[in-house]
C-alpha cells in the first residue's frame, strides 16, 4: 500500500514482473498486498525511508530471480 495521501506506487517493470511469485509464494491476494508485505519484512529488519525499501525490494526480487535461473 502507498503510503498516506498517495493513491499509486511505482516501481520497475522487472519488480512488477515478479510480484506475482511473491504473491503466489506467500498466498497473497493482490500485487498491493505483495508490496505491503515486503515492504513491512523489510521494515522488521530495520528502520528505513520509502526510497531505501523501494531499492531493497527491487534488488532482492531481482536477486532471487538470478538465483532460480542459475
Amino acid at each position: 500500500m502507498p503510503p498516506n495521501g498517495y493513491t499509486t506506487v511505482t516501481i520497475s517493470n522487472e519488480t512488477a514482473a515478479k510480484l506475482p511469485r511473491v504473491m503466489m509464494r506467500h498466498d497473497l491476494e493482490s500485487m498491493a498486498l505483495a508490496i505491503d508485505h515486503a515492504a513491512q519484512c523489510a521494515l522488521d529488519q530495520e528502520k528505513m525511508t520509502n526510497a531505501d525499501l523501494a531499492r531493497l525490494l527491487h534488488h532482492r526480487l531481482q536477486h532471487e530471480e538470478n538465483q532460480e535461473t542459475a
